[in-house]
């Protein structure tokens, strides 16, 4: 009987059944067997390979600095003792510190261990542009209800890893391109090719480049404020602080809207009157203390003082958690003409 391959696989607190945000702190805990996504990901290599531990880490643990050397040196010891052949991660989708921990420790054991690993998650994951260039990170929608077409590919892609195969172009894998290009032979000259491609462009069918160019859209700068003494100034917050009970009933992530509300009659903002719905940090400091988040009553000194024009009389208010670009963008388009509509001059703008 064949010897299975072995894979060893990373996923944070929540996908190990540990708890929620209020686990994030959860230091680094093994289990023999599958947890979490790794069980949707193993019966796809039928009797192939197997996970023979699955590692699991809170999101805020692994990615505070101090903590990684522990961490570190014990998936070195694992990997020591089981010598997997493959090393997965996530799916992290848009999660953003989950995200940065996958990527992380996938980069520590291929680089430092010699492992090959893998990952996956949404382009927009801010892991991405910090760890694409050097691992494999699988492309995957956004949220986790796209977790069913996503497991297919990254066990596919591992079980590859894992027999040591050629790994082919990121089109046909379905992972994020690296940035590397590399030669290779092709059937038709590249004069051919683009001849092809332009005709297919001109009779409306699909093309797609051979070296696609990201581009990143640049916003200019804002003009420097010329007398802040007369200027109303305004504060934003991407924190998700709202009134008692969320009225508006704006989302904890993946936000679409933003919230706006009356802070006229306020010389701070109390607690009690005000919480954090925001989905992706601990809200214990804030929710005791709201103007740590949107400081109004440092801003109503200034105001006292004849530094700054006057306070806004509204706060704006939404969650950066997962929101994508063009949602981001017209939320942030929406706040803008209600800020200038009512003669604000500059933002305070506030996040986690």
């Amino acid at each position: 009987m064949a010897v299975k391959l072995k894979a060893i696989y990373y996923i944070n607190q929540f996908y190990a059944g540990i708890g929620g945000e209020e686990r994030a702190d959860a230091g680094l805990t093994m289990f023999d067997g599958v947890r979490g996504p790794a069980i949707g990901v193993a019966k796809f290599w039928k009797d192939e390979m197997e996970v023979v531990k699955t590692i699991a880490c809170g999101d805020n643990f692994v990615n505070t600095e101090s903590n990684f050397p522990e961490i570190a040196s014990a998936i070195r010891e694992l990997v020591d003792q089981v010598k997997p052949d493959v090393f997965i991660a996530g799916p992290a989708f848009n999660a953003g510190r989950y995200g940065v921990a996958c990527a992380r420790v996938c980069d520590y054991v291929r680089h430092e261990l010699d492992v090959s690993s893998v990952t996956a998650m949404h382009h927009e994951n801010p892991a991405v542009s910090m760890y694409v260039k050097n691992n494999l990170i699988v492309a995957t929608p956004e949220t986790a209800a796209g977790m069913s077409k996503i497991l297919p590919r990254l066990a596919a892609l591992a079980l590859k890893l894992a027999r040591g195969e050629k790994v082919g172009p990121a089109a046909v894998e379905g992972y994020i391109p690296t940035g590397h290009r590399y030669n290779e032979l092709h059937e038709k000259t590249g004069a051919q090719r683009v001849v092809e491609m332009l005709l297919a462009k001109l009779g409306g069918q699909p093309v797609a480049t051979e070296i696609p160019i990201r581009t990143f859209e640049s916003a200019p700068a804002a003009p420097p404020i010329a007398d802040l003494g007369s200027t109303l100034v305004a504060l934003v917050t991407t924190g998700g602080l709202v009134p008692k009970g969320n009225p508006d009933g704006l989302r904890q992530a993946f936000s679409t809207t933003y919230g706006s509300y009356s802070i006229e009659q306020l010389e701070f903002i109390p607690s009690g009157d005000y919480e954090s719905i925001h989905g992706g940090y601990d809200t214990t400091i804030v929710n005791d203390d709201p103007n740590r988040l949107a400081p109004l009553d440092q801003l109503r000194s200034l105001a006292a003082l004849g530094k700054i024009g006057g306070v806004w009389s509204r706060l704006l208010t939404t969650c950066g958690i997962g929101t994508n670009v063009v949602n981001g963008v017209s939320i942030g388009q929406r706040m803008a003409v209600e800020l200038k509509s009512a003669g604000v001059g500059a933002v305070i703008l506030t996040s986690t």
